[in-house]
């Protein structure tokens, strides 16, 4: 059975936006162990738990969007390996440690161990635009205004819905964006993680939401194939439409492709990492 993905969204999010081979010293796991993984399983898996960090089956690709916070789409260049290599890396993190300095933890690894360099430019190149898809500037149904006050509130489930945040799930050949109280800067963030192109958001919304969205999809850092118009997806079930359908119906916006200028991040170096 695949794994179910999960990741939960905090409203007060941001993307480290820093040249990284230029970052300042980051707080070290207290042990860390990176090893080849050399399965010929696909499945993937990143747990941040209590006092560990466990990556299962990772390439860098997908190391490098979870340390920085920027969807694979918007990372270029490097070589090969950076998406055919897997590791698992186990970690052992500091008491008290937040999500945030997990993150720089495992940016500092990722420096130190792979050598990994990079920096932001702005370059025109084919992206998505997500806008209100009709006309009066009605929404679907699955997007919501928020009456919901998170202000110093921590992510917060009830049922399958997060109250403060959006949560990302994932199984076989489908994929649902959940949540409450999220604006959707940070909803196309994480939507765009799905897609091949660097997604803006045109829509002009502003405020918090309550949303719904489930489409077929897979991750970009996992096999699928990649159809025309640059999204990656796998059988999914029937009555599951692809997320160009679901947003329209859904959520009452669309993706638009198009030539932009999106803000991404070059991998000048990156070298394998000594295994243990």
């Amino acid at each position: 059975m695949q794994r179910l993905f999960c990741v939960v969204l905090l409203v007060a999010s941001h993307v480290v936006a820093m040249r990284a081979s230029q970052a300042p010293e980051f707080a070290s796991f207290d042990a860390a162990s990176i090893k080849r993984n050399r399965s010929s399983d696909t499945r993937t898996r990143f747990d941040t738990s209590p006092g560990r960090l466990d990556a299962v089956n990772v390439p860098l690709r997908f190391l490098i969007r979870q340390s920085y916070r920027v969807p694979e789409s918007r990372i270029l260049g490097g070589p090969a390996w950076l998406d055919s290599d897997r590791f698992d890396i186990m970690a052992t993190v500091p008491a008290g440690a937040t999500t945030d300095t997990i993150r720089g933890m495992l940016r500092g690894l990722l420096q130190m161990r792979f050598g990994l360099a990079m920096h932001m430019e702005t370059r025109e190149m084919p992206v998505y635009v997500l806008r209100v898809a009709r006309g009066d500037g009605s929404l679907g149904p699955g997007l919501r205004r928020s009456s919901t006050d998170c202000t110093g509130r921590p992510a917060a489930m009830a049922g399958t819905r997060v109250q403060c945040g959006i949560l990302v799930s994932q199984g076989p050949g489908s994929a649902s964006l959940r949540g409450g109280s999220a604006t959707i800067e940070s909803f196309a963030r994480l939507l765009s993680d799905f897609l091949e192109r660097p997604l803006n958001d045109e829509t002009g919304l502003t405020g918090t939401f309550d949303l719904d969205l489930q489409f077929t999809a897979q991750r970009s850092s996992s096999p699928g194939a990649v159809t025309p118009g640059g999204l990656a997806t796998s059988p999914g079930p029937d009555d599951v439409p692809t997320v160009f359908t679901a947003l329209q119906e859904q959520l009452g916006l669309k993706l638009d492709a198009q030539r932009g200028r999106a803000e991404v991040w070059v991998v000048d170096t990156a070298s394998p990492p000594s295994v243990d």
